[in-house]
């Protein structure tokens, strides 16, 4: 009697087993977390977009005892593992994001927009706002490109009654744009557009 449950408890042993191997944990991103928003850190304010396999920035700060200054704005791209890197003629700096953490440093170089001497940054959640809603209110807007002020046209667009998803440049200069990200149905479009052609609440 006991072989003969044996027997038949074998077959469902091995379906489960089977059940079991066709089931693999769902892997975790390897962008690490949304970091979009703005941070504050020990030498000054993070602004933070991320699209795809790219992350916009915008960064002021202050550090060392005579004051230098950073004041940059680019876009990153996707290294692995939670790190996102921007690369110029000067240098390669590297953003990690971990753990509701984001860090940024010099992994090559300099940061061209910090100068030599720059020691990092970090960030925590305690010190991160998240970004506010905005409609479009033009007819047409195009995406202004990510980088050296004033910024350049690209093709993306959105129209009137679209809502983007914006942030405050906080790098010198960046009055007239807002940094933002917009979610379509088939991709997500980040750059910069003007504050003029939207209705942002929360600002």
């Amino acid at each position: 009697m006991k072989g003969r449950s044996l027997v038949r408890l074998a077959p469902v042993l091995v379906a489960l087993s089977l059940a079991a191997r066709g089931a693999p944990a769902q892997a975790p991103d390897e962008r690490g977390f949304d970091p979009t928003g703005v941070w504050y850190g020990h030498h000054g304010p993070l602004a933070l977009m991320r699209a795809g396999d790219t992350l916009s920035f915008s960064y002021s700060a202050v550090f060392g005892a005579t004051a230098h200054t950073c004041d940059g704005i680019g876009v990153a791209g996707f290294a692995g593992d939670g790190r996102w890197e921007y690369r110029d003629d000067q240098g390669t700096v590297t953003f990690t994001t971990r753990a509701k953490k984001v860090t940024v440093t010099t992994t090559g170089g300099i940061a061209s927009f910090c100068g030599a001497g720059w020691p990092g940054d970090s960030f925590v959640e305690e010190g991160w706002k998240p970004a506010f809603r905005c409609e479009v209110t033009e007819p047409k807007v195009r995406f202004l490109a990510v980088g050296p002020l004033p910024p350049k046209e690209r093709r993306a667009y959105v129209v009137e009654g679209d809502v983007v998803e914006a942030l405050e440049l906080v790098n010198e200069g960046g009055e007239k744009w807002l940094l933002a990200r917009y979610v379509g149905k088939s991709r997500t479009t980040a750059g910069l557009l003007p504050r003029d052609a939207l209705e942002c609440r929360f600002e």
